[in-house]
């Protein structure tokens, strides 16, 4: 303590020497310990805080109070949803450094482990359809790239193999490559690779036993001891490939496989791309996966590996309407008692009930019911009049007038018919005119065999919206139309075909007792089978009472601000302010989410279960990067690390879309 002291003396003694050091110095020691505390809370969790660690005993007993409380935080973060996206990338590291930088190429379906304070980083797929073989690592403390120079037999470029650390050595092992072009129409290539790298000589090492696994991909492993269990995985057995629930454990020390025995034949179903995370030395959890089409597991088991003889057990999933999903291709890791997810984001609300099954009348509001269709029907041919429409003139004006139409067009006893019921009586005139058409020429055709009494279909869309025509006092019957002469025998074939069609068109659009014909795209009517939030009987604009005359207010507002500034002189205008900053947009839905799963009772309970915790607003938290797959997710020091991944929607281009970027999620500073 007096070393330390004496150190921290000397240096103030020394910043005592400058000129401007009695304004600007403070000594550390005169601070009080929660001071330092939130001080020492933007340094990097890592090796600044090792160095800051070692200066005193005082120091050190705020440090591991800082590093005590950052786990206890991230924690209450992920059971609150309350954390903070940040994000480091080329951009960033750029603006940061004068000098150049290097920095991994993006990439997917890669490898990532984090050793002490490095994460390190092998393989994956690229750009286009190419793996890669490159290990790099990215230094946590001062966030910066490095690709190793390293020596010994480098492994085969390939993504989707099994990376896990080993005291002072990395394990790899699978993976799988894109086939090359040449020849064309070559399976996938799978490998059943084992590499170890030694990260004090940055040295490969190939290992080759016998017996060994088959070549795999997209399988889990996790380190327990010296012994690495892996689990599951796309394989090629016999030439023929299959998704596998095998089990198999390599002897670290030795670098020998071999197979253990289980008790029965309970064991999860053969999948690829699960989450498998350590419990203890002998005890381990698989989440999810997939078994191939269609078949997406969201299940979970445990696996006893206390006796000789192993057993695996299915587990209670509670809350399942809050886990997360495909979890096949989304990462996930262990914090503590949680299991932590990130993936897609729900972006519908889960609660929507369909609404019974019964036809309601879709006309809003009061009113007398419409007219018979049938009644003041338009004679054969006749065409539907369109009422003469106002071009000018005064609003008031203008509404009096059809006002005044639509109480003649009623006759009186009717009385207005609002917009819909108008469209719905024109609609069905239209339809049963021509219904009426095409049963007087099947008739006709089937008498008479006569081709010539066909009248084709006419009439406009906007006929459908014009008030009926008043029906005159004593309606003479109108003279037929002159039949129309076939040119040729060809001709008249068609025209039956097309009165056939059209008769069978219209008996399917007319028939409003069976609600399971198909409409007309432009015939409004009640879908039994929406759903209540959006089952909601349509209103008109101009039903609304005040709406003329917020129309005309505006009006007034605009023709004011346009004259005054025409009339002001150019000197007294006023200077144009600057804009406001737009509202914050509304919660994206095409980000990443967070799920979080209680795992704290799997051991400690004689029911083993998982509780997936409700999460608050989907999931979707403040900053949170692009929705990714193939991503990877490690556990660092009071924090969460994401890297890499691909946008699915670009997996069928010629160049995806890769992400090269990091993200840190971990819980927001406190404010002293």
């Amino acid at each position: 303590m007096d070393t330390c002291n004496h150190k921290v003396d000397s240096e103030n003694h020394n910043c005592d020497m400058t000129p401007a050091s009695p304004l600007l110095y403070a000594s550390l020691n005169v601070l009080p310990d929660e001071i330092l505390e939130f001080i020492f809370t933007y340094l990097p969790p890592y090796g600044d805080l090792e160095h800051c660690s070692i200066v005193c005993k005082r120091w050190h007993a705020i440090v591991k109070n800082l590093v005590r409380r950052s786990k206890f935080n991230l924690e209450k973060g992920l059971t609150d949803f309350r954390l903070r996206w940040e994000v480091f990338s080329p951009q960033t590291a750029a603006a940061a450094s004068s000098s150049p930088v290097a920095f991994i190429a993006g990439r997917f379906a890669h490898s990532a482990v984090r050793q002490r304070n490095s994460m390190y980083v092998f393989g994956g797929g690229s750009t286009s359809d190419t793996t890669f073989n490159d290990l790099w690592r990215f230094d946590l403390t001062h966030m910066r790239w490095a690709r190793p120079v390293a020596t010994g037999t480098y492994p085969s470029p390939k993504g989707s193999a099994s990376m896990v650390a080993w005291k002072d050595q990395l394990v790899l092992f699978g993976g799988w490559r894109y086939p090359s072009l040449h020849p064309p129409y070559q399976p996938w290539c799978l490998f059943d690779e084992l590499h170890y790298y030694d990260l004090g000589k940055n040295r490969w090492l190939l290992r080759n036993t016998m017996p060994c696994p088959p070549p795999m991909a997209g399988h889990s492993a996790t380190v327990h001891g010296d012994r690495m269990v892996v689990f599951g995985g796309y394989q090629i057995t016999d030439d023929v490939n299959i998704n596998s629930n095998d089990t198999w454990v390599l002897d670290l020390p030795e670098q020998r496989w071999w197979q253990p025995l289980f008790v029965g034949n309970t064991r999860p179903s053969a999948r690829y791309g699960q989450i498998q995370i350590e419990l203890d030395k002998n005890h381990l959890l698989v989440v999810g996966g997939c078994g191939g089409a269609n078949r997406v597991y969201t299940d979970a088991w445990l696996l006893d590996m206390t006796r000789d003889v192993w057993s695996w057990k299915t587990l209670t999933v509670r809350n399942k309407r809050f886990g997360a999903v495909h979890m096949w291709c989304n990462p996930g890791c262990k914090v503590n008692n949680y299991l932590v997810v990130v993936g897609p984001s729900p972006n519908m609300p889960q609660d929507f009930q369909m609404m019974k099954q019964s036809r309601v009348p879709v006309v809003g509001g009061r009113g007398q019911p419409p007219p018979n269709p049938h009644q003041n029907m338009p004679q054969r041919g006749q065409r539907i009049l369109m009422p003469e429409r106002r071009l000018a003139g005064g609003l008031a004006g203008g509404l009096g007038q059809n006002r005044a139409n639509r109480v003649g067009a009623g006759g009186g006893a009717g009385g207005a018919l609002a917009p819909q019921e108008q469209y719905l009586a024109n609609r069905r005139a239209i339809l049963n005119q021509h219904m009426q058409q095409a049963q007087q020429f099947m008739h006709n055709n089937n008498v008479n065999n006569n081709n010539n009494n066909y009248q084709p279909r006419s009439g406009r869309l906007s006929d459908l919206h014009a008030p009926p025509a008043p029906a005159p006092a004593a309606a003479a019957p109108s003279p037929p139309s002159p039949p129309v002469r076939a040119p040729s025998l060809a001709a008249a074939d068609g025209d039956v075909d097309a009165a056939q069609r059209l008769q069978r068109n219209l008996a399917l659009r007319c028939r409003d007792n069976e609600p399971r014909l198909p409409k007309r795209f432009d015939e409004m009517y009640e879908d039994p089978f929406r759903m209540a939030a959006f089952n909601v009987p349509t209103r008109s604009r101009s039903a609304s009472r005040d709406h003329n005359e917020r129309i005309r207010r505006m009006e007034e507002k605009m023709n004011a601000i346009r004259n005054s500034r025409r009339s002001a002189p150019a000197a007294a205008q006023v200077e144009p302010q600057p804009l406001r900053a737009p509202s914050p947009k509304r919660l994206r839905c095409n980000v990443q989410s967070l799920f979080v799963c209680d795992i704290s009772s799997i051991l400690s309970s004689s029911e083993p279960a998982l509780d997936w915790v409700e999460y608050k607003n989907f999931g979707v938290l403040r900053g949170a990067p692009d929705r990714l797959i193939l991503s990877s997710l490690i556990a660092g020091n009071g924090e969460l690390i994401l890297f890499g991944g691909v946008h699915k929607e670009t997996l069928t281009d010629i160049t995806h879309h890769v992400s090269n970027s990091i993200h840190f999620l971990s819980f927001p500073r406190d404010i002293i």
